[in-house]
């Protein structure tokens, strides 16, 4: 430990400063550089009908609740006409909103009530599979006209005697064996997630053509951009080759057991594709002067973000989301932090996520004292912060057993490990208010089971607590409106240890010094140095947590600053 904080000081240290050099950033940052983006899992955030299913309707019906936050952008998951197999990502018609959860007419009102509020919509795109159940697929399994190809297939292996076997070795995200044999076509077809999400074949130029007259479509609605699902998974190795084996101690058919060499991120064609597909946004820009913002799902490092942002590509940043050890260190957050400030292209813009709905959440994952610090730091670093639903009351897993579980990661992982792969856990209905199911639906049952603390955990209880988590991120949230931190320029090098780290946000005079305790112990540390060239500065806010001497509106002495784990102040400077 001692060691690692020595490597993120070290590399602190060599750098002179964290800056973007924005000539003039009031007037040259688009929209999405200044925005909140609110992930909507829709199928838990409200329910219109009773039905114990969130939809659309019940989306509308909260979007003031957006504005009291002082949420700008709203991520809605996945809506489209499906078998709901895999809860929406298995989409057997793109253009067309699933019954489940309302009508296309209830989308188009969805995003004309949202204009009304100032508020702006992404919707999640699923290029790289589509549901068994697609007209496409089942046109492809007739092999009928340009369709034949639309899918990636392929012909097994003949052994010499005579028994025929799988492609190759290659194993599925949610584990097992990537190919499903088709007799009617005499060959396995590939799905990289389950078997009834079949995967595209872009190497076919038909396939692109469809996939950017649905993204046109969708953009046509009105809708401000995209974010794209799985886009590392849309090329394979066209040889098909085995991949290697990872070494990993875990079981045979889980996806860690190999690595993923020949399917995961394959370039040139990932990136190409990427390029094409901002073409379409840029297309529009041209005609209406209106920026669109593309979004990207790709669980990868700091270096391979930034090349991406070389070709317009924007990719969330889940380095706090996938990469942080238990129990957490301050010096390993800092080093994932700092590193998206150095050595960026101009064209890089950080976008961070500390949760979101393929992860535990952060009171379940790390404990309830680092709701609000968590909230603090996603919302005073510069970059584009995605909240996932729930985490602004810290709302935290549920507990449910194999036999209620609905994700088809956790039942194909087994009774004895569903546990350690269930998305399940943090998908639970929203907790409103105190009332039966939370204030969720007006049925009597909901698609998964709420959280048994929503009597004392939920929004309505939490309006009225002066320093609740909700308040706490309404004040996070309207920092963000001060020019520091809308606008302005980070520096990470002040003081960072295995409990504390600290980084100044500044624009023209306005200074402010935000410091957060994610370690394990007490820490009393100097902030005074050059950098920082004050003795004292005034908390403007804090994680509802902290002694009272260092509350909001109080002064304090910089030189003896202490914090406790969870422990968070924004200071404005002296």
């Amino acid at each position: 430990m001692i060691r690692l904080c020595c490597l993120v000081l070290l590399a602190l240290s060599s750098c002179s400063c964290f800056l973007f050099d924005d000539p003039d950033p009031v007037e040259t940052l688009p929209w999405w550089k200044t925005t909140i983006i609110y992930q909507v899992y829709p199928r838990s955030f409200k329910d219109s009908d009773g039905d114990g299913v969130g939809d659309i309707q019940g989306i509308i019906s909260q979007l003031n609740y957006f504005k009291y936050l002082g949420v700008e952008t709203l991520w809605i998951s996945p809506f489209y006409k499906s078998p709901q197999r895999d809860f929406g990502y298995d989409i057997s018609d793109a253009r067309d909103v699933d019954p489940l959860f309302g009508k296309i007419s209830d989308f188009r009102r969805l995003v004309d009530e949202a204009k009304k509020l100032g508020l702006r919509i992404l919707m999640d795109f699923v290029p790289n599979h589509t549901s068994d159940q697609h007209d496409w697929f089942q046109k492809s399994l007739r092999r009928e006209g340009k369709y034949t190809d639309f899918y990636v297939w392929a012909d097994g292996k003949l052994l010499d005697n005579g028994t025929l076997i799988r492609p190759n070795n290659w194993l599925g995200i949610f584990g097992g064996t990537v190919w499903t044999w088709v007799p009617e076509r005499q060959q396995y077809y590939l799905h990289q997630f389950t078997p009834y999400q079949p995967d595209l074949n872009f190497r076919n130029p038909d396939v692109r053509e469809e996939v950017m007259l649905t993204i046109r479509y969708w953009l046509d609605q009105g809708i401000d951009g995209l974010r794209m699902d799985a886009i590392a998974n849309l090329y394979e190795d066209e040889q098909l080759r085995d991949n290697p084996l990872s070494g990993k101690p875990v079981p045979s058919d889980d996806w860690n057991y190999l690595i993923a060499k020949y399917t995961n991120y394959l370039q040139p064609e990932v990136p190409q594709e990427i390029v094409r597909w901002q073409s379409v946004f840029d297309s529009m820009t041209k005609v209406d002067g209106k920026e669109r913002f593309m979004v990207l799902e790709f669980y990868t490092d700091s270096d391979t973000r930034s090349k991406m942002a070389e070709f317009g590509a924007h990719p969330f940043n889940m380095d706090l989301v996938d990469s942080l050890t238990i129990p957490l260190n301050a010096s390993q957050i800092m080093g994932l932090v700092s590193q998206e400030y150095t050595n960026k292209p101009a064209s890089y813009w950080p976008t961070f996520v500390v949760g979101n709905h393929d992860r535990k959440r952060i009171a379940s994952k790390y404990g309830r004292y680092t709701v609000n610090a968590f909230n603090m730091l996603l919302m005073t670093l510069k970059g584009t912060p995605t909240t996932y639903y729930g985490e602004e009351i810290g709302m935290e897993d549920i507990s449910l057993t194999y036999q209620e579980s609905q994700d088809p990661w956790a039942i194909n992982a087994g009774p004895d490990r569903y546990l350690l792969v269930s998305r399940d856990v943090n998908r639970s209905p929203m907790q409103w208010s105190d009332s039966p199911q939370a204030g969720f639906t007006t049925g009597n049952k909901t698609w998964l089971p709420i959280q048994a603390n929503y009597t004392s955990l939920n929004v309505e209880t939490e309006k009225v607590q002066a320093r609740s988590p909700l308040n706490l991120y309404k004040e996070y949230a309207s920092l963000r409106q001060l020019n520091a931190f809308k606008y302005g320029h980070i520096n990470v090098n002040v003081v960072t240890n295995d409990n504390v780290l600290s980084y100044l946000r500044y624009f023209s005079t306005d200074r402010y010094l935000v410091a957060i305790n994610f370690g394990q112990s007490e820490s009393t540390d100097d902030y005074s140095h050059h950098l920082v060239n004050t003795n004292s500065g005034v908390v403007v806010s804090d994680t509802g947590n902290v002694d009272a001497a260092i509350a909001k509106g109080s002064t304090v002495d910089l030189q003896k600053l202490t914090l406790k784990p969870g422990n968070g102040v924004v200071m404005k400077l002296n």
